[in-house]
């Protein structure tokens, strides 16, 4: 088996909530020894989110075990000296920290980029916040809604004549989190062969933002501002989801050219359809689009969804089921996908937990089940810093390593 690819790294983490712990679970498992810094006496409010087996614990969160894998865990409480004395030092012996607290708290800490960099020229460090460092938002706080809402996603959400709507409470995080990453390894590339280091100040709603091209260059282009059509598609009919047999199951479907339409009717039974004045081209199906999605609806309902997906797909149109959670984890596709991995972690127990979804040809990850809180304190102080068993046993007396 080859070397994973970042093996050598070192990741002081300073990370909590979900995109930058998602972004250096995806660096251990690449290879990079990766260190959560946290604290019993503060914890990551996401090890409280969804229990195993309705057992609620500081270690048994099922959301922080699958944004967690591949890290060793160590306990500071960052409030005392000592403490920060200790982040510094293991600081000095990491090539990335990441931190997305509210600006200013690494500084209170004595962790500020300045500082560390002092102690470890060539770091590469990454603020992560939700409006960045700097200008008159940057000490707002922020969560999923509130990014999404300022990064101008919300107002194309939705259906016409509707309120704004979120995608998902923690759907930022994730996307910024894989941002994240590649800033990240883009910043490193640049150290490894410059021998420069650099502060990366990253802000969330504005990686939010960057995903909106075509709304940005539209209204850059045309002052045109774009507004929500819920899943259909400036030029594309029918593009939507539509009721199939059953209670509440959906079939997806996206037609591109006339053609595709023709084969969608003969595949509907209604070849004849094709052919109609309002629906023969797609200028004609735009403009009579509620009537065509009914005309649609009215025959995707007489049919199986799996049947139809099947049909449609082998005569190569875009068509696919509408999963419930449960449909897509028993799918063949992803069950041999690789990317569910089971891993038996320290106090739940086995489970799966999605790994990265990309299968590499030179080497596979390395996966290790998410740190109980503090596991790996001694582990660190130990072997990496150098304290002795009796300085540990008085570090976590005096509530420094808590």
């Amino acid at each position: 088996m080859n070397e994973l690819p970042l093996t050598g790294v070192r990741v002081a983490d300073f990370s909590w909530i979900y995109a930058l712990p998602h972004t250096t679970a995806w660096l251990g498992a690449l290879g990079a020894d990766v260190i959560r810094i946290e604290s019993t006496v503060a914890p990551d409010i996401i090890r409280f989110v969804s229990g195993t087996d309705g057992m609620v614990g500081v270690n048994r969160s099922g959301a922080f075990s699958s944004i967690n894998l591949s890290k060793r865990s160590v306990a500071l409480n960052l409030a005392r000296p000592e403490a920060q004395e200790i982040a510094r030092k293991l600081v000095k012996l990491s090539d990335i920290v990441t931190e997305n607290f509210t600006v200013g708290n690494m500084k209170k800490f004595g962790l500020s980029y300045e500082e560390l960099r002092a102690i470890r020229p060539g770091l590469v460090m990454l603020s992560g916040t939700p409006l960045g460092q700097n200008g008159p938002y940057a000490k707002t706080v922020g969560w999923g809604p509130t990014t999404q809402a300022f990064a101008g996603i919300c107002h194309l959400t939705g259906y016409p004549g509707g309120y704004p709507c979120g995608i998902g409470g923690a759907w930022p995080d994730f996307q910024v989190g894989v941002s994240m990453l590649f800033v990240l390894l883009a910043a490193l590339h640049h150290r490894d062969a410059t021998g420069e280091g650099q502060y990366i100040d990253l802000s969330m709603a504005e990686a939010v933002t960057a995903t909106l091209p075509e709304v940005l260059m539209d209204f850059f282009m045309n002052g045109r501002d774009a507004g929500p059509i819920g899943n259909r598609d400036e030029c594309m009919a029918p593009h939507g989801v539509f009721p199939v047999a059953g209670d509440d199951r959906w079939v997806a479907i996206a037609i591109a050219t006339d053609a595709e339409f023709g084969a969608l009717c003969e595949a509907l039974g209604v070849p004849a359809m094709a052919a109609e004045a309002r629906f023969a081209r797609v200028g004609a199906r735009l403009e009579h689009v509620a009537a065509l999605e009914a005309e649609i609806a009215a025959r995707t309902r007489g049919f199986d969804r799996d049947d139809l997906v099947a049909n449609l797909r082998e005569r190569r149109l875009a068509a696919g089921p509408v999963y419930r959670v449960d449909e897509l984890m028993a799918d063949a596709a992803m069950q041999s996908s690789g990317m569910l991995v089971k891993l038996k972690h320290g106090e739940s127990g086995e489970r799966v937990v999605p790994g990265i979804p990309v299968r590499f040809s030179a080497f596979e990850p390395a996966y290790r089940p998410s740190p109980l809180i503090g596991e790996h304190s001694d582990e660190v102080l130990s072997g990496l810093l150098g304290y002795s068993a009796e300085e540990i046993a008085r570090l976590r007396e005096q509530n420094v390593l808590a």
